[in-house]
């Protein structure tokens, strides 16, 4: 493999465990390398040289090296890549099986936290889904999808983001319809058509909050009788309440996934409890309180309200109108859930958010529980880069 010298911010950025490196961190230049080169990062003042893929294509002022681990000074002469590619990926399948449950579905592989940056797995019983957004993963696009489907003794099937991939300057392939999906996520079953699929398929990364949720309604000394599931997509949160015996959920999306929750309703023998409005969340919620159709609970799980930094204040205020909304649609005593996937804002900003709402609505809330991402997206902590999922359980005082 090239040898890239490091230069003393790029030195010091690896003792200090950064994953990420910019042209400016090195003293040779990668212009001349082809994007997805794998190399290995020197310095004198280093015993042990870091591997590293990098991409010449993208600008100097943006990370263009990608840091993977360190390399024995005995391992360097027999070190292969593909060999780290594909047993990187088996101990992250591994890892999985740790965990009940997560053997019938998963993310099977999160990234820089599983240790390759840009690639993203997840495992719908006997089928998985791969998206690459680096083009140094996306090298070994085959050796990948191999290693995989021995792993799930199923189908792989690519999903190239156009939008992620374009980043790295990588093409986007004509790849093979993906099928139907089949998920089983705490007990409960859910069909989800590739049509209306978004991201790698299905939102793994709230499935111990919705466990969470069950046990806290099956530890609550009286029934819920009407909840909503906002931003419902296939209906996993309303599913789960009904699994802990709500009597019934109104199921609200954009998006058409009436077949979905149909369908879900069906396959889990929840027929008769619950119905799907699609309709925008907001006039969803104002129709409601105009007709005094209140509910006592209510899950509140939005897509991302911030793309990049510079829409955080904007997210901010949009949490904050949603929140408030959320307040006026709940009966007294009611539970609340609220969740966000926006990297930008942090827990204690999204919090704040969600008191600030209650203070403005005249309401009183109770913090029962706080939850974050599920054990198939690993953080080292709270503060991890890859820690992104927040989300409050909140009782409604009477």
């Amino acid at each position: 493999m090239r040898l890239l010298k490091l230069a003393k911010s790029g030195l010091n950025k690896i003792r200090a465990h950064h994953k990420e490196l910019k042209q400016a961190d090195l003293d040779d230049s990668i212009k001349s390398l082809p994007p997805g080169e794998w190399c290995l990062l020197t310095h004198t003042e280093l015993n042990s040289p870091s591997l590293c893929f990098v991409n010449s294509m993208i600008d100097e002022k943006y990370a263009s090296i990608q840091v993977i681990k360190t390399v024995e000074p005995k391992e360097i002469d027999v070190f292969s890549v593909e060999n780290f590619v594909r047993s990187t990926v088996v101990d992250a399948f591994k890892k999985r099986q740790l965990f009940s449950g997560y053997n019938l579905g998963a993310r099977i592989f999160y990234g820089v936290s599983d240790g390759l940056p840009g690639l993203i797995i997840d495992q719908f019983l006997d089928k998985a889904v791969i998206q690459i957004n680096t083009a140094g993963v996306d090298k070994f696009r085959t050796l990948i999808k191999e290693t995989i489907e021995g792993l799930v003794s199923g189908k792989a099937y690519f999903l190239d983001n156009a939008k992620y991939r374009e980043k790295e300057f990588l093409p986007t392939f004509d790849n093979e319809p993906i099928p139907s999906l089949e998920i089983e996520e705490n007990g409960i079953k859910y069909t989800l058509r590739s049509e209306v699929m978004q991201k790698v398929g299905f939102y793994y990364d709230h499935r111990e909050n919705r466990y969470q949720l069950m046990q806290i309604l099956g530890r609550l000394n009286r029934k819920l009788a009407r909840a909503t599931d906002l931003f419902c997509y296939a209906g996993a949160w309303g599913m789960c309440a009904l699994n802990a015996g709500v009597e019934s959920v109104s199921f609200v999306d954009q998006g058409n996934f009436e077949s979905e929750i149909m369908t879900g309703l069906e396959r889990n023998d929840f027929q008769g409890r619950g119905e799907f409005h699609r309709s925008d969340v907001f006039k969803f919620l104002d129709q409601a309180i105009q007709n005094k159709q209140f509910f006592d609970l209510i899950l509140c799980d939005p897509p991302a309200f911030a793309k990049s930094p510079l829409q955080k204040d904007q997210a901010l205020d949009g949490y904050s109108k949603l929140h408030r909304k959320v307040m006026k649609a709940s009966l007294p005593g009611s539970l609340l859930v609220f969740s966000s996937c926006t990297h930008y804002v942090s827990h204690e900003e999204f919090q704040r958010n969600i008191l600030e709402a209650a203070l403005k609505e005249n309401r009183k809330v109770q913090l029962l529980h706080t939850g974050m991402q599920g054990w198939d997206h690993p953080v080292a902590s709270l503060g991890d880069k890859s820690n992104y999922i927040k989300c409050y359980f909140y009782l409604m005082e009477s």
